[in-house]
């Protein structure tokens, strides 16, 4: 695994908000008010849409997946908040926003992150996808993490996405009259891509 991908956000880019500490538990607010940041009815001139503030957080928060971003200093800016800590399948908490990667992970899984965003950073892949083992026969959790880039195709940052896709998967059961049998050919040795951790996305201060 690559151990030089650095996680503790040291590296400013651009848009990195000087003078207010990563890991402070306000840091939101800070910069926020730091950057004089545009909110409730403002309007946000998009790629191709004009919305308000207001109108992008109603669209983000129902999609019904768990969204976060990640730029590419590594620093973890935002996420799609529409469910309590304790309702995530990958538990985040507002005040982990602003954090470097290194902060919003346990130690275990920060060698197995290294590897993710290396990967993504340097064009290995564009996506990863990784199932989340232990969750039964009626959830099925996936991570997913895809590389982002500018127009130019600078490197952006990662965004990455946890669903439980069973419900798709049942739904197209039952539509199609099909089962689920075991599969005695199948394998479960070990993968050349990077495997999950099931504490991935969990917050150190649970």
């Amino acid at each position: 695994m690559n151990n030089e991908e650095n996680l503790d956000a040291t590296t400013p880019n651009k848009t990195t908000v000087p003078g207010v500490d990563m890991n402070a538990d306000d840091w939101f607010e800070q910069a926020s008010k730091h950057t004089n940041a545009a909110e409730g009815n403002d309007y946000v001139k998009l790629d191709r849409g004009l919305l308000t503030v207001n109108q992008l957080n109603f669209f983000l928060k129902t999609i019904p997946i768990e969204l976060t971003y990640a730029d590419e200093n590594n620093q973890f800016i935002y996420y799609n908040k529409f469910l309590s800590n304790s309702e995530m399948l990958a538990p985040r908490t507002p005040d982990q926003v602003g954090n470097p990667l290194s902060a919003v992970h346990p130690e275990r899984a920060v060698e197995h992150v290294k590897h993710v965003i290396h990967a993504l950073r340097e064009g290995e892949t564009d996506l990863i996808s990784m199932p989340v083992p232990g969750n039964g026969p009626t959830k099925h959790v996936m991570h997913y993490y895809k590389a982002m880039h500018d127009e130019e195709g600078n490197y952006r940052g990662i965004n990455e996405w946890v669903a439980d896709i069973w419900p798709v998967v049942e739904s197209y059961l039952k539509m199609t009259g099909q089962k689920l049998v075991p599969d005695p050919d199948a394998t479960t040795g070990p993968s050349v891509k990077p495997q999950a951790d099931t504490q991935t996305g969990a917050s150190k201060h649970e």
